[in-house]
């Protein structure tokens, strides 16, 4: 099992979309509204206060706390794909 998935937990619900398959997950829903808050608490710090890189770092850390984020959120995958083979792709 991945840390995706441990993190992710058991799936809540599965939509089909446009001939894929939306899925979304009952732990990771919650992961990721904390860091989703996480990282948007981060990225209203000064930055400007840091020279040169101070925008830099504010930017690499939306980037990545959305994207894991989205991750833990759920996975859209084609139909009749299982859960390990949408998170293996994830990370």
């Amino acid at each position: 099992m991945s840390t995706l998935q441990r993190f992710r937990g058991d799936s809540m619900l599965k939509v089909p979309l446009l001939g894929r398959t939306l899925t979304l997950y009952r732990q990771g829903a919650w992961l990721a509204l904390f860091l989703f808050l996480a990282t948007m608490s981060l990225c209203n710090l000064p930055w400007r206060l840091v020279p040169a890189v101070g925008e830099i770092l504010q930017l690499l850390i939306a980037v990545v706390g959305f994207y894991l984020s989205a991750a833990l959120i759920g996975s859209f995958t084609a139909n009749h794909v299982d859960t390990a083979t949408a998170s293996r792709r994830w990370l």
